[in-house]
């Protein structure tokens, strides 16, 4: 393996017609990569994905956007979307790295008035509930976890901070599409979570602060594909194979040289998703 792409979905539908043909791109050019579940048929998905190719690894978990989609609930908060009975299935395969793409989402489209709605509060306890329940999974199977986290870094900071105080550094894992500020990053480094970026930073500024910031050593390449493609690939079908374009960026806002960085996101992946010191 010559690079990694930490986060993707080679589940996703957009891959249906060309799956295998993106996967022999990956192996002809040395990508390995996490694909990840957001619900439990694309976990389940991603773990055959993985087991049938040695450069790819899963994460098994269900996404905060699916307690809007009222499938799971009784009109409370009794009930979660994580029938851990499945997914302690799912586990069982030792190409399951992680847990996720887990955590809080609480983005809300802008109307056309441009005022932006809140999410509400019984959303947010089932988001929490949904959370807090794969965070005790990650804890029970030692497994990292893969966050998902957007206009919620705070709450979401909160609950983990309270998880790290009575089990330290078994709690882990990484920050999935990083877009919060330095203060956030560095709760996320107390806590020893590591963060990621994908193909947006080839086409912003936004990011180049605290891209600067993060530690060599706590930093990760993703592309989230098949979303949010990289230039020079920009308004495509993103693959995990454009990961390269997305850590050649980073090098540069880092100034740092393409190949000793390249080499720390490898041995970040391997510490934080495969245990390996």
């Amino acid at each position: 393996m010559k690079y990694v792409d930490i986060h993707c979905h080679l589940d996703s539908k957009d891959f249906d017609s060309d799956r295998e043909a993106v996967l022999a791109r990956m192996k002809e050019s040395g990508v390995g990569a996490i694909t990840i579940g957001a619900d439990l048929e694309s976990s389940k998905k991603a773990v055959e994905i993985a087991e049938q190719n040695e450069n790819v690894w899963a994460c098994i978990g269900v996404h905060p956007e699916e307690v809007s989609k009222g499938t799971f609930w009784d009109g409370g908060i009794s009930k979660v979307p994580f029938d851990t009975s499945e997914f302690e299935n799912l586990i069982k395969s030792p190409k399951v790295v992680g847990i996720g793409e887990c955590g809080l989402d609480y983005f809300t489209p802008r109307s056309s008035s441009e005022a932006k709605s809140e999410v509400g509060f019984l959303d947010k306890t089932k988001q929490k509930k949904l959370f807090e329940s794969q965070i005790q999974f990650a804890l029970k199977y030692d497994k990292p976890l893969m966050l998902h986290i957007r206009d919620a870094y705070t709450d979401a900071l909160d609950i983990l901070e309270s998880y790290h105080k009575v089990y330290r550094g078994k709690l882990r894992g990484n920050s999935h599409f990083f877009a919060g500020g330095i203060e956030q990053a560095k709760r996320f480094l107390d806590l020893g979570f590591t963060m990621s970026f994908t193909g947006v930073v080839t086409f912003t500024h936004d990011y180049d602060k605290i891209i600067k910031y993060i530690p060599q050593n706590f930093i990760m390449s993703e592309t989230d594909a098949p979303w949010v493609a990289p230039v020079p690939f920009r308004g495509k079908r993103n693959e995990p194979i454009y990961v390269i374009e997305v850590i050649k960026k980073m090098a540069e806002i880092r100034g740092e040289d393409f190949n000793v960085l390249n080499k720390a996101i490898i041995k970040n992946f391997e510490r934080v998703f495969l245990n390996r010191e």
